[in-house]
């Protein structure tokens, strides 16, 4: 899963809550995360934040943490604010899509969490404080073993994936998700046969037994990602899902001056809008037109090599 800024994003939860209408990319901005608040009226308490999620999600009473009385388990609310504007934005790019069908090698691309697949369940579970080792319990990989995914398909966004297949859009998702999560990917956005693994129906965890979940996305169009599997040796993925490469080996294609050549020179990780806009011009090299492209986060949707931009909601947390 994406590495995240901790703490940031609590702070801005309220003001994303109470926007109830379309969260399309046109007329939302970054956070600056400059900004140094004069008095506490410019903030939200954070406790008061949490409590504004919980009513975004549906989820009034939910109980976050691991304890017994913990409710991360319990389904995410389709009838909630969150759903119908998850909706919305699914809704105006399948209109996107549908008035431009006609667009040679046309091409959609799509980010993985909180885009695709919602990670309410977790932050309940972790009370907002993201942890790569807890995180990957819910990824469905814990060190090399395949345990089972825990994310369900974001709402509207099921329907949009089939409706741009069905037009003849190639797929393409493009996650910070690193390598070694790249098969744990596959079987929650598919399925655990799609994905090379025995399919499983359900997962323990912390004292509960939650069924196990495959989102049932079509499959991506198949394109050489440049770089291969990390835990296994295998050849190059070819999958059309781009997931995060370790320091010290990304691809060619990003060792460009306007991508990650910098980073790869210092022999550190790229950052999100280099990484993936040039993973997004690499696609167009190969012959493809990215006709939308679809993130939660304004760092999924900047530095270009797309016609159009969507912003789905996510009040969880920010990534530069």
């Amino acid at each position: 899963m994406k590495k995240r800024t901790l703490g940031l994003a609590l702070a801005g939860l309220a003001a994303v809550a109470l926007a109830i209408g379309a969260a399309a990319v046109a007329g939302l901005q970054p956070a600056n995360l400059a900004y140094t608040p004069n008095s506490e009226s410019q903030m939200t308490n954070i406790d008061v934040a949490r409590a504004y999620a919980k009513n975004y999600y549906g989820a009034p009473t939910a109980v976050s943490g691991t304890g017994a009385t913990a409710t991360w388990n319990v389904p995410l609310s389709l009838d909630s604010n969150y759903a119908s504007e998850a909706e919305s934005v699914a809704k105006q790019g399948g209109d996107w899509l549908a008035a431009r069908a006609k667009v040679p090698h046309r091409a959609i691309v799509l980010d993985v969490d909180d885009t695709t697949l919602t990670t309410w369940n977790y932050e309940l579970y972790s009370n907002w404080d993201f942890n790569p080792t807890t995180n990957a319990s819910f990824v469905g990989l814990t060190g090399t073993t395949f345990t089972g995914n825990l994310f369900p398909a974001t709402p509207g966004m099921l329907d949009l994936v089939t409706k741009a297949h069905d037009l003849g859009y190639a797929i393409f998702w493009i996650t910070g998700r690193g390598d070694a999560q790249h098969q744990a990917t596959i079987a929650n956005l598919q399925n655990d046969v799609a994905a090379g693994f025995s399919d499983i129906t359900s997962v323990p965890l912390s004292g509960k037994t939650v069924p196990e979940i495959d989102a049932g996305y079509q499959p991506a169009t198949a394109i050489d990602t440049g770089h291969g599997h990390v835990t296994t040796g295998t050849t190059d993925f070819a999958d059309g899902l781009f997931t995060k490469p370790p320091v010290g080996q990304y691809p060619a294609y990003l060792n460009k001056p306007e991508f990650c050549a910098a980073a790869i020179a210092a022999n550190a990780s790229c950052a999100t809008i280099p990484y993936k806009s040039g993973t997004r011009a690499y696609i167009e090299s190969q012959g493809w037109d990215i006709v939308a492209d679809f993130g939660d986060q304004f760092s999924d949707l900047e530095g270009g090599f797309a016609d159009k931009t969507f912003k789905m909601p996510n009040p969880n947390y920010y990534l530069p």
